[in-house]
């Protein structure tokens, strides 16, 4: 097994920075630039660039028409020869949402709607796209370097060709020869808990390229494990995202299900992991691939956390959808299940997704439920069995029409410390999970209910 670690240059197979500035009567320096990204519920963007003038400069006279950013997000080279289709390549003008000036540094903010390091592929892939800036300075800024103040001042800027990512960066790509890729990320003090994440079809390697990106980048179900509230809620914990060499629904016939029980394994030996503290997501795709993994392996994960799991499509595109009598062995697994999905998925079938689940595994139980009304995010029901090994929670859709619903969500997108209601796909409930916001009928949050179930083992 290979480790590749480093700065989140993968992100983009080829990123070039054209740089160019208005020319003033000054002599013309040149400054460095650098692209910043941040992964918002849609996929990585770039959402900031920031430029530093030198020590013991200082810059006034910058506001949001003091410059304009022209980007481009290519497709084109990777896909040459190829009858896959880009859904996602653009060429825009970025839309400025503010300046902050600080000193010698200036940070140029962008709406985070537009900017995206992946497009989206006919082929149901997402997959990094090559990106190009053009930047161009409209006017002059006020730029003192000791005592001298030039008062109209333009310049040259280079890049160094990265996109950079804190909270990607925290995560190592790791290939496994004949196995299956993973992003992992290590904790600063050492811990005892694994959370396993399975990504949907979307995220799966697009032509064999070993990207083992698209699932760090396409939404927050890697990263989110990683973050501030996760890491405490859960006392530290290891991460795994897995890519699929092509798709989950293949786990059967490819023997996915075996390879990534030796990868968890390995982890477990490797780290130290308590076998009684892994904990299983996934979304779509991914919610199929974890239910198989519990089916297949009942005492492997303690509690898990799955989203509009993709049963009712498995035979179409590849797999097998699990039998009746394969869901009720599930009732034998010690895994706790918290069963997460959309009113009206319009992707795959909620009746015969979560519900059916929840109604297998809950047969013969009473449940309680609850409703949850919220501001801007959709409102919610959760039901539960009274000993909480069960849960499911159904966010209400804006249409009962599967092929008109939407999904509700409270985003910030033009950075304005404004949360503002925006509507994403039926199918995106893992969303929800992904921000900790779905609660059990007595209040407490997804998360927590999966660390206490931990805390029981």
């Amino acid at each position: 097994m290979k480790s590749l670690k480093g700065s989140i240059k993968f992100l983009v197979t080829s990123l070039s920075i054209l740089l160019s500035a208005t020319a003033y009567s000054f002599a013309q320096d040149s400054y460095k630039v650098s692209l910043y990204g941040t992964i918002t519920d849609a996929g990585q963007v770039v959402d900031r660039m920031v430029i530093d003038y030198g020590k013991g400069a200082v810059v006034s006279a910058v506001d949001k028409d003091t410059f304009t950013v022209h980007a481009v997000g290519s497709t084109a080279k990777a896909l040459e020869g190829s009858e896959t289709i880009s859904y996602g390549d653009y060429e825009i003008d970025r839309t400025v949402e503010k300046v902050a000036v600080k000193k010698n540094i200036v940070t140029v903010y962008f709406n985070q709607k537009e900017g995206a390091t992946l497009a989206y592929l006919s082929s149901a892939r997402n997959f990094p796209v090559d990106l190009t800036y053009t930047i161009t300075q409209n006017k002059a800024i006020t730029l003192k370097k000791g005592k001298t103040t030039d008062t109209a001042y333009s310049a040259q800027y280079e890049c160094d060709n990265s996109v950079l990512d804190e909270e990607a960066s925290q995560f190592t790509s790791v290939i496994v020869e004949d196995g299956i890729n993973y992003q992992f990320y290590a904790p600063k003090k050492k811990a005892k808990t694994l959370i396993v994440w399975f990504h949907g079809n979307g995220e799966g390697d697009y032509n064999f390229s070993g990207n083992n990106v698209a699932q760090l980048l396409a939404n927050r179900g890697t990263v989110a494990w990683a973050s501030a509230e996760a890491q405490k809620i859960f006392g530290n914990a290891y991460v795994m995202a897995f890519q699929a060499p092509e798709t989950w629904y293949y786990a059967v016939q490819n023997n996915l299900l075996e390879k990534a029980k030796a990868e968890i394994d390995e982890v477990i030996s490797k780290y130290g992991i308590d076998p009684n503290r892994i904990v299983l997501s996934g979304c779509s795709a991914g919610g199929y691939m974890s239910t198989r993994m519990i089916i297949k392996y009942p005492d492997l994960f303690s509690v898990a956390m799955i989203n509009c799991p993709a049963l009712d499509v498995a035979d179409a595109r590849g797999g097998q959808t699990p039998t009746d009598e394969e869901l009720e062995s599930i009732k034998n697994s010690r895994t706790a299940i918290w069963l997460v999905q959309g009113e009206n998925d319009g992707v795959v079938d909620t009746e015969q997704c979560a519900k059916r689940l929840f109604a297998t595994l809950t047969q013969g139980q009473e449940t309680n439920n609850k409703t949850f009304t919220q501001d801007l995010a959709s409102d919610f029901t959760t039901a539960q069995t009274a000993d909480k090994k069960y849960l499911l929670s159904l966010y209400k859709t804006t249409d009962s029409d599967r092929a008109k619903g939407k999904l509700q969500f409270a985003e910030d997108y033009n950075q304005d410390g404004t949360l503002e209601q925006i509507e994403y796909s039926n199918h995106w409930s893992w969303i929800y999970t992904l921000r900790n916001n779905p609660q059990s009928v007595d209040g407490v949050s997804i998360w927590k209910w999966a660390a206490s179930c931990l805390k029981k083992k």
